[in-house]
C-alpha cells in the first residue's frame, strides 16, 4: 500500500540519518562534560575538584562522565591523542623521497595549526596543567608518547643509515623541542601573533645548525 510504502520510507530515512544526529550528540555531551570540568579546575584547581561536582556541574551522571572520559586527567588532556594522530597523519602524507626534515617541517606546522586554533582555550589549559604536579607529569608523558610516536614514524625515511634508531629519536625530540619553545614564547607574545609565526624561525634554526654540522 501507498500509505505503508511513504512511512517504510520515512523510516529508512529517520534510519539513515540517526547515527550522524547521535555522533552530534555525543559531541556535545562530551564538550559540555569537559566544558564544565575546564571551568571548575580554573575556577579552583585541578586536586581538590572532585568528579562528582564536575558531573553535577555539567548536569549529567557520574557513569555518564566516565563514558565519555576514562579518568580525570583525560579531561584536560583530550585533544592530546587527537594533536598526535594529526602529527603522524601529516608527517605519512608526505612523498617518500623528500628530504626527512622538510617533511618533519610540514608535519610540525600541521600540528601548530591545531594548537593555534584556539588561543584562549590554549592557555586556560596551560595554567590548570602549571598548577598541579600531577598534571604536569602527565604532560611530560604526553610529550614522550609523541616523541616515541614521531621517531618510530621518521625510523623507514632513515633505514639506510647505520644509527637509524638514534637519528629518528633526535629528530622527533629536537622537531618536538622547536614546538615547545614555539609555543612557549606564543603565549606570552604581548602582540596577536599566531604560533606558526614563532614555529617557522625557529625551524629555520634547527635546520641551519642540522646543516652546519653535516
Amino acid at each position: 500500500m501507498k500509505p505503508g510504502s511513504d512511512e517504510r520510507g520515512a523510516t529508512d530515512a529517520d534510519d539513515t540519518d540517526r547515527p550522524g544526529l547521535r555522533e552530534r550528540k555525543k559531541e556535545r555531551v562530551r564538550e559540555q562534560i569537559r566544558q564544565a570540568a575546564l571551568d571548575l579546575f580554573d575556577q579552583r584547581d585541578f586536586d581538590s575538584v572532585t568528579v562528582d561536582e564536575i558531573a553535577e556541574r555539567a548536569e549529567v551522571s557520574k557513569s555518564t562522565l566516565f563514558r565519555y572520559f576514562e579518568t580525570k586527567e583525560d579531561l584536560v588532556f583530550a585533544n592530546s591523542r587527537a594533536y598526535g594522530d594529526t602529527l603522524l597523519a601529516a608527517f605519512a602524507e608526505r612523498p617518500s623521497d623528500e628530504s626527512v626534515l622538510r617533511s618533519l617541517r610540514a608535519a610540525l606546522v600541521s600540528l601548530v595549526s591545531g594548537l593555534q586554533a584556539d588561543r584562549s582555550r590554549y592557555l586556560r589549559g596551560q595554567r590548570i596543567v602549571a598548577r598541579s604536579p600531577s598534571l604536569v607529569r602527565r604532560s611530560i608523558e604526553r610529550q614522550y608518547e609523541w616523541e616515541d610516536g614521531l621517531a618510530t614514524a621518521l625510523l623507514p625515511r632513515l633505514s639506510n643509515h647505520d644509527d637509524a634508531e638514534t637519528r629518528a629519536s633526535v629528530l622527533a625530540a629536537a622537531g618536538l623541542a622547536v614546538v615547545r619553545i614555539a609555543t612557549r614564547r606564543w603565549v606570552t607574545a604581548a602582540d596577536d601573533s599566531l604560533l606558526i609565526d614563532h614555529l617557522l624561525p625557529a625551524l629555520d634554526v634547527l635546520a641551519d645548525e642540522l646543516k652546519d654540522s653535516d
